[in-house]
């Protein structure tokens, strides 16, 4: 009975930590694939940043729920902190790194911002949010085809975002603008 009991807690424990290691984000991105209607993509995109910033850690969720405040009040600085606290507590959550390099960008410290993406990119391959802000830093260095292939592969993950066909169009007029 004892053994039972452990493996049911073992297994429960399993499904209480979710972010990057979602069984959930597989059914969500197939979807991503196949929705054309906008409404229903964005309700797809929020239940897929909802599972990436799931936890089952205290800490790491009160930090993570305070991170509109920081960006609010631009207090970006104390972000870092506690998002240096966050992936101390959990080397493994992407979407701690991922949210420093959302601040580190706002700072306009685009390297420390890129590695983070590059963190979050070897722990969740499919973060669109990282390759998103992968392809503005490769924008503001006028890298622009490099923008491009990485705007190609998000195309992958969402080929039905209409946003995201604007942003590819940008690109491809500062390109065209270049020239």
């Amino acid at each position: 009975m004892i053994k039972i009991i452990l493996i049911f807690l073992i297994f429960l424990s399993f499904n209480l930590k979710a972010d990057q290691n979602s069984p959930k984000l597989d059914l969500y991105f197939e979807e991503l694939l196949e929705v054309e209607n906008i409404s229903k993509q964005n309700v797809i995109v929020g239940a897929i940043w909802k599972e990436w910033l799931k936890t089952d850690n205290l800490e790491i969720e009160k930090i993570m729920n305070i991170m509109p405040y920081f960006f609010q009040t631009q207090n970006y600085l104390e972000a870092v902190d506690a998002l240096d606290y966050v992936i101390k507590l959990d080397p493994m959550f992407a979407e701690g790194y991922n949210k420093r390099a959302t601040v580190y960008f706002m700072m306009g410290e685009y390297e420390k911002s890129m590695k983070d993406i590059e963190v979050t990119l070897s722990l969740e391959p499919r973060h669109f949010g990282a390759l998103d802000g992968m392809s503005r830093i490769f924008i503001y260095f006028g890298k622009y085809n490099q923008a491009l292939r990485t705007y190609d592969e998000m195309k992958k993950l969402m080929p039905n975002d209409i946003t995201l066909d604007i942003k590819i169009d940008r690109v491809n007029n500062l390109i065209f603008d270049d020239v």
